[in-house]
């Protein structure tokens, strides 16, 4: 009688777990429900990708050192928002205007003579280090290794190609957002809209502050 009752408990606790499992709502790169986001002012969302941001170049960052402490070739602008509802991960239910994600390229050149496998080996041993998930892939001809950071929302891919070029690119996964438009409108009425042509790993413009004044119309 006991074994049984044990059974049942047990049971039905794995019933209520699962049930609870499958009302969980999708949770985005900074581990935020959509209704989590819902109760955050236009204010907090800028702050948020902010902070964003900051964390992006940091990852950038300690990833260039690994293999050049030089200039690094600027891929473009990197403080505002990608438009959302794709990306390297899924999040169930996002679209273009609820959600957004963001990146950041940079691209140097080895001296010498190409050697793809000797370029990419730095980057995988640190990514290896770090206790991270690595793929790599070979795509007409460039070597290619990404990596997941564990639980952290963010994925690194570095690229040694056949010209002798090699970006790295930081991309965020998926943030949710109460409107893209909105949230995208507020950096860049704020932005310089200026970045270097080159630059050192970890110099980059700031990132505009919410009480910075409105310097562009917004986008059309």
């Amino acid at each position: 009688m006991l074994r049984t009752i044990a059974t049942a408990v047990l049971a039905l606790g794995l019933l209520t777990e699962c049930a609870a499992g499958g009302d969980q709502k999708p949770t985005d790169a900074a581990g935020l429900t959509q209704d989590d986001v819902a109760e955050m002012s236009l204010h907090q969302e800028f702050d948020a990708l902010r902070d964003h941001y900051d964390h992006m170049q940091r990852l950038l960052k300690d990833a260039q050192l690994q293999v050049h402490d030089g200039e690094w070739e600027w891929g473009g602008g990197d403080d505002l928002p990608g438009i959302g509802g794709d990306g390297v991960a899924p999040l169930p239910g996002s679209d273009t205007r609820n959600s957004y994600d963001m990146s950041s390229t940079r691209l140097w050149s080895p001296p010498g003579a190409i050697d793809q496998e000797r370029d990419l080996q730095p980057m995988i041993d640190s990514f290896t280090e770090q206790g991270w998930t690595i793929e790599r892939r070979t795509i007409t001809g460039d070597e290619e290794v990404w990596a997941t950071t564990t639980g952290d929302g963010w994925q690194i891919q570095y690229t040694a190609q056949e010209n002798g070029d090699n970006p790295i690119t930081v991309y965020s996964e998926p943030f949710w957002t109460n409107d893209g438009n909105a949230l995208s409108d507020a950096i860049y009425g704020r932005s310089t809209v200026t970045f270097p042509d080159r630059s050192r790993p970890g110099v980059f413009p700031d990132f505009p502050d919410w009480g910075d004044p409105i310097v562009n119309k917004p986008k059309i």
